[in-house]
């Protein structure tokens, strides 16, 4: 009898393989891993995206950004490019919109988990300590199912 896969169980199988094939679950060494080159560029309003040129995908990070923001946003490209890598080349900007699309909603599932691999809440750790902890906004924690 076969195990039905869920929605959510999908997003962790994803990350669970990356992991697992690459040995690691820091964003820029999986880009590495990968054969994805991460480039940055001082954009006004983008904090990241996702190209693919001639077979060649570049993930390209705001410059302006704070490191560990950049990280978080690495993450997140490479979650669209693992979940919908038809899709490289779209980019959302979701704060000028009042829903989250299906595509965003995913690729910040899978930023969480990627982040988060193998972290728990510690004993007594408020959900604000155990994002800043493992480096991610708090109101990404929203992403985060805790089993």
């Amino acid at each position: 009898m076969s195990k039905r896969v869920t929605y959510l169980d999908y997003i962790r199988q994803s990350v669970k393989q990356l992991v697992e094939k690459y040995k690691t679950n820091d964003p820029y060494r999986l880009a590495q891993e990968m054969g994805i080159d991460v480039d940055e560029f001082p954009f006004r309003r983008i904090k990241g995206l996702i190209l693919e040129i001639a077979g060649k995908v570049t993930i390209v990070l705001n410059s302006n950004l704070p490191a560990w923001l950049k990280r978080v946003i690495l993450a997140h490209e490479l979650g669209h490019r693992q979940l919908s890598p038809r899709g490289a080349g779209y980019f959302f900007l979701a704060e000028h919109t009042l829903m989250e699309s299906r595509v965003e909603y995913e690729a910040n599932r899978f930023t969480v988990e990627l982040i988060t691999w193998d972290e728990k809440p510690e004993l007594n750790e408020t959900l604000e300590q155990f994002a800043a902890r493992v480096g991610l906004p708090v109101d990404m924690m929203r992403y985060k199912v805790i089993k």
